[in-house]
Parts: structure tokens; C-alpha cells; sequence
């Protein structure tokens, strides 16, 4: 079996775990010696990348003095241990988001990217998450690549991470599904957004050439089937992410006839992309614009693109998570799409 390695691109993910999970209980030690973890302190704050300054407040035994008023018994002292429970999710040394299974005398039963069972020693916590960040493709799945070579699934990796940046700072615990580049199954997506148990998903993406030349952007967000804050999720998103993106002069944008906030459905009738049927989480997949058109292609690969787009996807989630506002309507017709394929090999992700 294929194993992948973390790469040095992946330093600026990875340095901000790192900067996360610093103040986390280390909750290893003590499973090597009882299956219950008990943890030194107790975390209010989510340690998961990219970015946490909050310290985890340390919680002291508590002790009960019982003194009988008229005896001359010695007092009695007992000492009670607050711990918390088992995680559902958690961060390795490597920075890898995991699903927890149980803690053993070995350190923590885990399941890696792939969905497989992995025994780890070392696991930081994550107690809190309100937003699930997913950026699309990874690892043998480049997703497409713009003019210049650029890789989809970099550039999605790039816009989440600043994406959870300004929402860790604006006091919103952001999860990511994967944090360099690394082949993540769907379903393990899934998966880690259903156990952080969050208010939304949002899964992040770049679109084909596969649309006409447009004089506006071709912004499209998928919604969820039946779902209305699904769809108020996906209007808002595309409200924000295509008024930004309209106001850049000199770009030829592609864009189909039908974009904007919508739904994708097979010949079925159910929602077509499994990243927006399946979670049952409250969800969106945006595609931003189209990464392998020349123009918008080009202009992605400068360094501004990031910088610009990934406050509009951030205020998107935040007015989302914080009003009951709506942005672009969703689209009556649905559109009709059969995706093909099925379940990939899966190369190994070194944990730690």
C-alpha cells in the first residue's frame, strides 16, 4: 500500500495545529496506563487548525471536608478527579484531523483519512467546532489545474486555511477536513463533519471549463435537498463570494447559464454530489469560479486572489451563523447531473 508522507508545503498548515493544539491536554499518557484518559485540564476551546491563542482553563480536584459537628472522629477528606469524556475528534502529532475510536493501553484507537482503523500514541483534543471547513481533493486527486499549472486542490487548501483564520479570530472554532496534501475518502469527510457535530460545512472548490464566456463570474454553490438552511447557507455564499469577485476589472469570466445558489440532482431525484446529500450537517459546496479558464485561472495563481476571496466566504459563514439573513435566492430547477465513479484506492496518511 501507498503511504503519504506530509510535504514541505504543508509547513504553513501544519505550524498553525501546531499553534492550536500548544495549549491542549497532551490526553496520551494517560491511556497508556488506563483506558480512561484522564486529562490535566479541561479545553473550552476547539485545538484544531488553523489558528487558537485561547489557554484551556486548568480544572483542580475538588475536595469535600466532612466534619461532624459534636465527634471526635478525625475529619474525613475526600478528593473527587474531574474528567472529561472520550473526544470525538482529534488532532495527531502530524497534524492529521482523526475520528476517535477509544483510548487503549497503547495510546488511542483512531480512524486515519482513509476510514481505517490506526492505533496512534498521541492525540490532542478538539471539544468545540461550529464550522467545518473542506477543501476539495488532495493527495492523488489534484482535482483540475489552471493555466500557469496550479493545482485545485492546493488553491482549495489555501483559500480554507485563511477562511479558518479569520473565523478562529472573529471567535468561531473552525475544523478543517484535511490540512495538507493528502488523499481524504468522501465519505471520511463526512464523517469528521457529522462527529464535530458543527452548525455548517462548507466544502470549498475551483470549477472546469466546461461554460461559456461570461461578462460576470460563474459562482455556483450547491445546496442540500430539502434543506432551507442548507439553502440560505449556499445563497448567502454565493452572494458574498460573486459580488466580490464581479467587482475585478479585466477578468473573461466563464460561467454556465444556470449558476448561483442551486441544487444538483441525478436522474433520481436525489442530490447528486455526495458531499451535499450525505452530512447531516447543515451544508454547502461552493465553486468559486473556473480555475482552468485562462483568465480566471491566471488571476487565481497571484497572490491577491486569496486574500480577496477568503473574507467573503468568511462573512458568508458568519452572517449565516449569527442572523437569520438570506443572499441569493435559490434557483427553482434544479440541475440535472450523473456523476461516475466510485470508491478510489486509498493510499496510507502517516499519522505520526
Amino acid at each position: 500500500m501507498l503511504r503519504s508522507t506530509p510535504q514541505p508545503w504543508r509547513a504553513l498548515s501544519i505550524a498553525l495545529t501546531v499553534i492550536a493544539v500548544a495549549c491542549a491536554p497532551d490526553i496520551s499518557d494517560s491511556a497508556a496506563n488506563n483506558t480512561t484518559p484522564q486529562p490535566r485540564q479541561a479545553s473550552t476551546t476547539t485545538e484544531v487548525p488553523p489558528t487558537s491563542t485561547s489557554t484551556p482553563p486548568t480544572i483542580p480536584a475538588t475536595t469535600t471536608t466532612i466534619a461532624p459537628a459534636t465527634s471526635t472522629q478525625p475529619t474525613t477528606t475526600l478528593a473527587t478527579t474531574t474528567t472529561l469524556p472520550t473526544p470525538a475528534l482529534g488532532i495527531t502529532r502530524y497534524g492529521i484531523p482523526v475520528r476517535i475510536s477509544e483510548p487503549t493501553t497503547e495510546g488511542w484507537k483512531v480512524f486515519d483519512p482513509c476510514g481505517n482503523p490506526q492505533t496512534i500514541s498521541k492525540i490532542f483534543p478538539i471539544r468545540e467546532t461550529q464550522v467545518v471547513l473542506d477543501p476539495g481533493h488532495g493527495g492523488k486527486d489534484p482535482g483540475t489545474r489552471g493555466p500557469t499549472g496550479l493545482k485545485e486542490s492546493e488553491l482549495n487548501l489555501k483559500v480554507t486555511v485563511a477562511v479558518a483564520q479569520l473565523l478562529q479570530e472573529q471567535g468561531f472554532p473552525t475544523l478543517l477536513t484535511r490540512t495538507g496534501d493528502y488523499y481524504i475518502e468522501l465519505d471520511e469527510r463526512i464523517a469528521l463533519s457529522d462527529a464535530a457535530n458543527a452548525t455548517a460545512l462548507v466544502s470549498i472548490h475551483h470549477n472546469a471549463p466546461i461554460a461559456a464566456k461570461s461578462n460576470k463570474p460563474g459562482t455556483e454553490v450547491f445546496a442540500q435537498t430539502g434543506d432551507t438552511e442548507s439553502a440560505r447557507l449556499a445563497g448567502l455564499l454565493h452572494k458574498e463570494v460573486f459580488e466580490v469577485l464581479n467587482n475585478i476589472d479585466g477578468i473573461e469570466w466563464t460561467s454556465r447559464w444556470d449558476a448561483g445558489a442551486l441544487r444538483v440532482v441525478n436522474s433520481e431525484g436525489g442530490d447528486a454530489y455526495s458531499l451535499v446529500r450525505k452530512p447531516q450537517t447543515t451544508n454547502a459546496l461552493l465553486e468559486i469560479a473556473y480555475l482552468a479558464s485562462p483568465s480566471e485561472g491566471t488571476f487565481m495563481a497571484k497572490d491577491g486572489y486569496v486574500h480577496l476571496v477568503a473574507p467573503a466566504i468568511a462573512a458568508a459563514i458568519k452572517t449565516f451563523l449569527t442572523s437569520d439573513q438570506n443572499g441569493t435566492a435559490l434557483l427553482e430547477r434544479a440541475r440535472i447531473h450523473n456523476p461516475s465513479g466510485g470508491r478510489r484506492t486509498c493510499p496510507e496518511v502517516e499519522l505520526e
